[in-house]
């Protein structure tokens, strides 16, 4: 195990075998930049490898310019727990006390739910809804009055799920208590205060400087991800533009403190807050896991062919920013956050085992969201998922999504499944039950699909 403060300590850059590992790993994953951040015990080291562009190559650096995507979500929470340390909102306030005229599909959720709930993604309302409302002031407020048509797939409270939408109210009562736009909100009480200057939302922002556009995959080429930017709307679930650098400092504020929160309401924002049937837990805007009884806390984004990972284990004061801008990114990251947990602090996460188990077959059916149809079915002797889109996510995207057929999937548990088990895109899929016990949902990507 080796300690890393030693390095950190005298060069205040990331230690050479963890960016040997990066390389190897982006290098497998097709990944054609990554910058990496390290805080630890108020050490801090960043580093780039590869490039920002394949048609247009410059050095990623860790001044490097990224869409940081759904990590946005802990700013925007942070901004709320501020405005609850001054006691001008609730955590369990309701939506609608400070929106009044906030309304989904169902008229109770409209007036039950809260900003806890939607803090932990449990409002139960289709998540995945992106609409481009223009360029304006008034954007997220006209995306706010949009959301009425948004049925519940859960019922409140019940799972967690995955929820873009959940974040746009959250903005909008930044917007309406702060009397300014949401970008000026969190420029001024987060980003200008911790230090984080060209830290952004913008394209005109950053033309002038180093920055990352996304890529994907297709028939073995690596291709330029577009579009690159998101709506406007988004910016409170997914839209600040930032660095690893920059990370940095808003790890220095998480893990040791500044005047921006109390570190009562700083600490418990790594507690579970929302409801949880398995593993992952959620705090107010953060995933929690326990790894070899360490708690850990992270958020991952995923903009166009750029996925970011963002990860601390408080006990022991540590951070690890991991910035992509390929596709295949978020193995890249995971892999590199097993790399160094398993190498500073000897922790390792049991590798799944698959099972025998004679209640699979209840499983079998089509669950979808409101962007993807997912398929659990038999192939022969072996379980299988397909995944089909229904509609893109991003309008304009190119290249689109494809359908993936016939992904292997095992048991590992009563519920649970292991899909694409063996291969680096291995991933965790839960079925969730309604109050009866029967299967009303499956849960992976985070996101929980309806099961029709």
């Amino acid at each position: 195990m080796t300690d890393l403060t030693a390095p950190l300590l005298l060069s205040h850059r990331v230690d050479p075998a963890l960016l040997g590992q990066a390389s190897m790993e982006m290098q497998r994953d097709g990944v054609p930049g990554v910058a990496l951040g390290v805080y630890h015990r108020g050490c801090v080291g960043t580093a780039g490898l590869g490039v920002t562009n394949v048609l247009h190559p410059r050095p990623v650096d860790g001044d490097t310019l990224f869409q940081i995507a759904s990590i946005t979500k802990t700013f925007t929470a942070t901004a709320l727990l501020q405005l609850a340390e001054q006691r001008r909102v609730n955590l369990d306030d309701p939506i609608s006390a400070h929106l009044p005229e906030f309304t989904v599909a169902d008229p109770e959720v409209s007036t039950s739910v809260t900003i806890r709930d939607c803090l932990t993604h449990s409002c139960g309302w289709e998540g995945d809804f992106f609409e481009d409302t223009g360029w304006g002031d008034d954007a997220l407020a006209v995306m706010v009055g949009r959301m009425d048509k948004l049925v519940q797939v859960a019922p409140l409270g019940r799972i967690w799920s995955y929820n873009n939408a959940a974040f746009y109210p959250l903005g909008r009562i930044l917007e309406v208590l702060h009397g300014r736009p949401y970008e000026d909100v969190l420029n001024k009480v987060l980003l200008a205060p911790l230090g984080m200057d060209g830290a952004c939302f913008f394209a005109q922002d950053l033309l002038h400087r180093n920055f990352a556009v996304g890529h994907a995959e297709r028939g073995g080429h690596t291709v330029i991800a577009r579009p690159w930017a998101m709506p406007r709307c988004v910016n409170p679930s997914g839209g600040v533009i930032a660095s690893a650098a920059h990370l940095m400092r808003y790890a220095q504020f998480l893990l040791e403190g500044a005047p921006v929160l109390g570190d009562a309401l700083r600490l418990a924002a790594f507690e579970p807050a929302g409801p949880s049937t398995d593993t992952q837990t959620i705090g107010l805007g953060w995933w929690i896991d326990d790894i070899s009884g360490e708690r850990v806390v992270s958020h991952t984004g995923a903009a166009n062919g750029q996925p970011c990972f963002f990860a601390m284990i408080p006990s022991r004061r540590f951070a690890l920013a991991v910035l992509t801008n390929g596709a295949n990114g978020w193995i890249t990251a995971q892999r590199l956050l097993a790399w160094a947990m398993r190498t500073y602090f000897g922790l390792v996460t049991p590798e799944p085992r698959a099972q025998q188990l004679a209640a699979v077959d209840a499983w079998l059916g089509t669950y979808e969201t409101r962007i993807e149809r997912r398929v659990l079915r038999r192939q022969g002797e072996q379980l299988v998922l397909d995944q089909v889109p229904l509609k893109q996510w991003l309008d304009g995207l190119d290249p689109a999504a494809l359908p993936q057929h016939g992904t292997e999937v095992k048991p590992i548990g009563p519920d649970a499944m292991l899909i694409a088990p063996g291969e680096r895109a291995q991933r965790v899929g839960t079925v969730l039950r309604n109050s009866d016990g029967d299967i009303r949902w499956l849960r992976f990507n985070r996101r929980a699909a309806l099961c029709k």
